[in-house]
């Protein structure tokens, strides 16, 4: 993965971010390589990012499918959907994404009033809560979860979801755990809880989380990023040897 002058180059598309709050990060990554993107073969993938920021996780997950998806991308921020809209555009999957200016909250009655269902709901959502000062605007909106609280996105998603679907988040280990804690309240939903670590030695930094509805289970794995020479480990690289450019 080498810096192009404003964002990323990957083995298959190349993302620009410049003018979004959030850049390309190793926890989108890692979503976009992990989400499950099993499907049926009598129709496409339907699939919602929400918070999209620069298009990426849209765009590994159009790769992964080989463009056999229908994704619609959303973000309340204006620059990052044109941004968003940009990359895409200029990928190999252009017809396959629809990026859309909206905030989950008026997008989900939306949905349905059409009953817009979808197979996969993605998100690597705001994860700082209030009192946390930034000097960009963009950047506290994007990051703070006084937008969109992840019990809130947890209940629109469910709304969303098709019946089979399942929803596909990356947190920060601590908040995984309250939302984990949150959905074993509701009720009925299946978890696998990817528990994340930079190093052996560190504690756990990052959740990805799969939900899906079913009878109560929760499973839990653990993923390490580095081994101790600053090498990525087999796993990581599992996940992501089909995007980086030198892997």
């Amino acid at each position: 993965m080498t810096n192009k002058n404003d964002g990323f180059s990957f083995k298959q598309f190349h993302v620009s971010h410049a003018d979004c709050a959030m850049k390309v990060g190793t926890d989108g990554i890692l979503l976009g390589g992990w989400a499950d993107v099993t499907t049926t073969p009598e129709a496409p993938l339907t699939v919602l990012d929400i918070g999209t920021g620069s298009g990426l996780i849209s765009l590994m997950l159009a790769q992964r499918c080989q463009g056999e998806l229908q994704a619609t991308a959303i973000d309340i921020d204006e620059l990052a959907c044109q941004q968003a809209k940009k990359n895409i555009d200029n990928s190999p999957w252009a017809s396959s994404i629809v990026v859309k200016h909206a905030a989950l909250q008026s997008f989900t009655p939306a949905c349905k009033d059409k009953d817009t269902k979808f197979d996969l709901i993605v998100s690597n959502p705001p994860y700082f809560i209030h009192g946390q000062s930034f000097t960009d605007d963009a950047r506290k909106i994007a990051r703070h979860t006084g937008s969109l609280t992840h019990q809130e996105l947890v209940d629109c998603a469910l709304e969303l979801l098709s019946p089979n679907g399942r929803i596909a988040l990356v947190l920060p280990y601590d908040a995984g755990c309250d939302l984990v804690n949150y959905c074993q309240q509701l009720g009925n939903l299946q978890m696998t809880c990817l528990n994340i670590k930079t190093t052996h030695t560190k504690a756990y930094k990052r959740m990805l989380m799969s939900i899906s509805r079913g009878h109560n289970q929760l499973q839990n794995q653990s993923l390490t990023v580095h081994h101790p020479d600053g090498s990525y480990s087999h796993d990581y690289q599992t996940i992501t040897k089909d995007f980086y450019l030198k892997m």
